[in-house]
């Protein structure tokens, strides 16, 4: 029999779970509410709920800001198993509404599973109480867990946990509440009515509420694939979590009733809790059980310790990419299917992966240029400094970050969380290769839903949309340049206009032709001046003068060295592959 594997989504953890802290009215006993009212809405509000439904309770019951509360429901969209890609056809639903009132009436249309909401809410309740963000509030009391990620280390000589194990261990923790808030165990009482009258229940009451409690739906546990992943040690690709624990060969582990269809809660906890493993395309196992990449890289530093791991997993695959320093790298795996992406404390470097991408996280990066194919995820950037990143991808988010760029094609609003983020700038796409619509299209982007420049700054106390006030601002058309990657074989841009990326606005398009004719009129100029062979020349000194100081002040001397150096070692490999024997 194979062995069945269960581990924590890592993308729902680190990407879906947002630094910010919600309202105190967001609390177990809201939840617990919440799920009691949507099973009395019936269809409007279980198994599905209705945008307009949750728009209703998370504005007038729950304190949140209309913008947060979309925020939520499109990450629960973004990623839910149960019905993937439903993000995707809600935007081409949305670019296809021609008013106010039609876009109104898709976005009414549109339904979230309730349990997936309810798990979402209850992690960014749980985990969003960071040690900094609770220090600053008047009281603790509101709090129904200790802080996550639990950063308190009791013994000295203890090893830093990865973000990954801090996951798994506040999911086994919080386990028994989640799956009881789930199957509506925890019971919500009016505690004034209850000291005025005295009320009890009856034995008979508390007989079925006793029975009841050791029971949980099927709902449950499909619900739980929001954050659970499952798999079959030896095949390929993801397995359901509910199919998996009503098969024959799990049932009596899992503590499935096939009579009543249901699982007994506390067989199925401890089946859960023993199976749970490293995830096969999370950040650990890459590291340690991953293989080495063979992409052309070169570093003008010194010492270089970085790493280029692709975790061995059959199905999703992760690659790492760690502490490159004064490099150079780039990776175009046209055929590849999409993977997730994490580059980590990378500095004064450029990065090209010119392929589909998953989910992408950038991490402690600084004075470092990174280049991406279109993400059909979520792209996070998180403290990160002086960098630019060039990407098109279905969500962005920026969360203490100082002198970013990002340019981006993206059909939801770029959301800007945390206290730190300061000088952010966005602009719209500067790149065009050969494969790039073709990426886009295996990613289900449109260049014609784009909101790059509607960025979104959320609070991180209130969770409320807050002043940008110097955190972000949007790119001058005057400033914006198109971007030339020299790895992709592209016609020359002689006698000709360069390709423009997909979605360019037409003021940036502008912009771009009014640089071209200023180079041809420079051009033409130069030739109807009839110049001497000696004044040429004089010229042309001039103009390399000029152009190697540009190049020494903008720190693009260190970018030609790489490629410089990149060429070499590609020459030399090419060489030692022809004169093999």
């Amino acid at each position: 029999m194979a062995e069945v594997q269960l581990w924590v989504r890592p993308e729902v953890m680190e990407l879906g779970v947002l630094p910010i802290l919600t309202p105190d009215k967001v609390s177990i006993e809201m939840l617990s509410r919440l799920l009691q009212y949507s099973h009395d809405l019936g269809e409007r509000g279980y198994p599905q709920m209705k945008y307009e439904t949750w728009k209703h309770i998370a504005v007038k019951k729950m304190g949140l800001s209309v913008e947060c509360s979309m925020v939520v429901f499109f990450s629960c969209l973004l990623f839910s198993k149960l019905r993937p890609g439903r993000d995707r056809e809600l935007e081409a639903s949305l670019a296809s509404a021609a008013s106010q009132k039609e876009r109104d009436e898709v976005m009414g249309c549109v339904e979230v599973w309730t349990m997936e909401l309810i798990i979402l809410l209850y992690l960014h309740r749980v985990t969003s109480a960071h040690p900094r963000a609770v220090a600053r509030q008047t009281s603790l009391q509101t709090l129904t867990t200790d802080p996550w990620p639990n950063n308190n280390i009791s013994s000295a000589s203890a090893r830093k946990q990865l973000l990954e194990e801090k996951h798994s261990e506040f999911v086994r923790e919080a386990l028994p509440e989640l799956l009881s808030l789930l199957a509506g165990h925890l019971q919500v009482e009016d505690t004034e009515k209850k000291k005025k009258t005295n009320d009890k229940r009856t034995p008979r009451e508390l007989l079925g509420f006793m029975k009841s409690a050791g029971v949980l739906s099927v709902d449950v546990v499909r619900s739980l694939s929001f954050i659970i992943g499952t798999s079959i040690q030896g095949e390929k690709g993801e397995h359901d979590l509910l199919s998996l624990a009503m098969d024959t060969n799990n049932c009596y582990r899992s503590g499935y009733l096939s009579k009543k269809n249901s699982f007994q809660k506390g067989l199925f906890e401890q089946w859960l809790l023993r199976g749970l493993d490293w995830a096969p395309h999370g950040e650990w196992l890459c590291v340690r059980r991953g293989s080495r990449q063979s992409w052309p890289v070169v570093s003008l530093a010194s010492q270089t310790h970085h790493r280029f791991v692709a975790s061995s997993s059959p199905g999703h695959k992760l690659m790492y990419i760690c502490e490159l320093v004064d490099g150079l790298t780039a990776h175009m795996g046209d055929e590849a299917a999409p993977c997730d992406l994490k580059i980590r404390r990378c500095s004064k470097s450029n990065i090209y992966i010119l392929q589909p991408v998953r989910n992408a996280v950038i991490h402690k990066c600084h004075d470092t240029r990174i280049v991406l194919g279109p993400v059909s995820g979520r792209i996070r950037l998180s403290e990160c400094r002086n960098t630019t990143v060039v990407c098109a991808a279905r969500s962005v988010v920026i969360a203490d970050c100082r002198g970013l760029i990002i340019h981006t094609l993206t059909p939801q609003r770029p959301i800007l969380v945390g206290g730190r983020t300061q000088g952010v700038t966005l602009a719209p796409l500067n790149i065009h290769y050969p494969r790039l619509k073709h990426h886009m299209a295996k990613a289900q982007l449109q260049s014609h839903i784009n909101m790059w420049n509607r960025p979104l700054h959320l609070d991180l106390l209130t969770g409320s949309e807050g002043v940008l006030g110097g955190a972000c601002e949007v790119m001058n058309p005057e400033d914006f340049q198109l971007l030339v990657i020299p790895f992709t074989q592209t016609p020359p841009i002689d006698g000709r206009p360069p390709l423009l990326p997909p979605g360019l606005p037409h003021e940036f398009a502008k912009s771009v032709e009014e640089a071209g004719k200023c180079v041809s009129s420079f051009r033409a100029e130069v030739r109807d001046a009839e110049l001497s062979p000696e004044q040429r020349a004089i010229l042309q000194k001039a103009v390399d003068a000029k152009f190697k100081a540009w190049l020494r002040d903008t720190g693009k001397q260190r970018e030609l060295d790489q490629l410089e150096k990149l060429a070499l070692t590609l020459k030399y490999e090419r060489v030692a592959k022809t004169t093999a024997i």
